[in-house]
């Protein structure tokens, strides 16, 4: 295995514990992406960067693009509670430009949701979604349950492709 730095940039904690999941399986330890800057990046190969999406924009992605050209393998774990489909495998590539997609390996990691841990805003901003989620129910029955009681989608089992990419390269 190459010489890897496993960050994250988590605002509610799914992100950390997804990266502290990931450390512990690869031995390494996650480092806050505040940190990044002070890190050097000639020591590493790898670069895996785990980290929320929120209205389709991966949190702090901008932080670590203008390193891509560093590192010999960049891997994004963007962390989401919906669950994968084409329409969030095109946002999460919207991310990124053409010449960044052929760098990039990309691992969706199911996330979770637990509204009292959004600010105001995002509560605002869950809640108008809330009014369009009830236009259909009964095909968003899982996400408008997340409005009454914390769900969360982590599990380990989550990570296995992940982690046997990350050993084999």
């Amino acid at each position: 295995m190459n010489k890897v730095i496993l960050l994250y940039a988590s605002k509610h904690g799914s992100s950390k514990e997804y990266a502290d999941m990931i450390g512990d399986e690869l031995d390494i330890k996650a480092v806050d992406i505040a940190k990044f800057n002070s890190i050097k990046n000639e020591d590493y190969d790898t670069i895996i960067f785990v980290s929320g999406v929120y209205a389709s924009k991966i949190n702090k992605i901008d932080t670590i693009k203008n390193s891509f050209n560093k590192f010999d393998n960049i891997i994004v774990c963007p962390v989401g509670f919906s669950e994968f489909n084409e329409e969030i495998k095109n946002n999460i590539e919207n991310n990124f430009n053409q010449e960044e997609l052929k760098k990039v390996n990309i691992f969706y990691l199911r996330g979770a949701l637990d509204i009292s841990k959004l600010s105001f805003l995002e509560k605002m901003m869950m809640n108008m979604m809330k009014k369009m989620l009830k236009k259909n129910p009964e095909e968003n029955k899982e996400m408008l349950a997340a409005f009454d009681k914390p769900v969360s989608f982590i599990n380990k089992d989550n990570i296995k492709d992940l982690i046997y990419y990350v050993k084999e390269i």
